[in-house]
């Protein structure tokens, strides 16, 4: 095994633990910690390390023109913004407290701000769709079944968004995060374009935050 691939094989783990690490609270000198945050790290820097040469047009901004004149590509783009409009309104029906869940998992983005918002949104965008979807996707694709390894990617990357409410708030906000991560998947292997992806991403999230502030 050369060292690429012992690199990659390393920061999927790490990149795993760090996932899971969300499930349990960890303190240091009882200062709550969350080690997810670790994960966008290991996967943007490993990304740009294990790139390979058939990989150059996945940053490509100028093949995003083309790729966007598909139309089953534009449909999975824009399906995590239509999934988006269905978790708010069933939420309203069904599990109505999820709103001020979801408000509070926000919190910390600039509302009263909206070109730093929209920043924020499309940075947040990029580096996990880089993390997430170009390393981490990718890599686990070529050990199993893309089926699997979408899956895999989109439970992982949700507990990375894990905050504490009443079980069924959470498992709700977990669903569809799943969901629209495997959308992100579908829209990255079919496009190989992270910024395809990222559009994508932060579009579903743009609608997503917007929608609190009128509901």
């Amino acid at each position: 095994m050369n060292k690429i691939k012992k690199l990659s094989l390393v920061s999927l783990l790490l990149m795993t633990a760090f996932s899971l690490s969300g499930l349990f609270k960890i303190e240091i000198n009882g200062d709550t910690v969350k080690l997810v945050s670790f994960t966008l790290v290991i996967g943007i820097v490993v990304f740009f390390i294990t790139r390979e040469p058939e990989d150059k047009d996945a940053m490509s901004l100028k093949a995003i023109p083309q790729l966007l004149k598909n139309t089953k590509t534009i449909v999975l783009v824009v399906m995590p913004m239509v999934m988006n409009i269905l978790c708010l309104t069933l939420a309203k029906w069904l599990v109505p407290e999820f709103l001020e869940h979801l408000s509070d998992r926000t919190d910390f983005l600039a509302f009263d701000k909206f070109l730093i918002l929209l920043a924020e949104l499309l940075i947040a965008a990029l580096g996990e769709e880089i993390a997430w979807r170009g390393f981490y996707l990718k890599q686990l694709s070529k050990m199993s079944p893309f089926g699997v390894a979408v899956l895999i990617t989109s439970v992982l990357f949700s507990l990375c968004h894990l905050s504490s409410g009443s079980t069924i708030v959470v498992l709700y906000d977990l669903l569809f995060i799943v969901i629209n991560a495997v959308f992100y998947g579908l829209v990255y292997k079919r496009t190989n374009n992270i910024h395809i992806s990222t559009l994508s991403h932060f579009l579903a999230n743009l609608l997503g935050v917007l929608a609190l502030l009128v509901i």
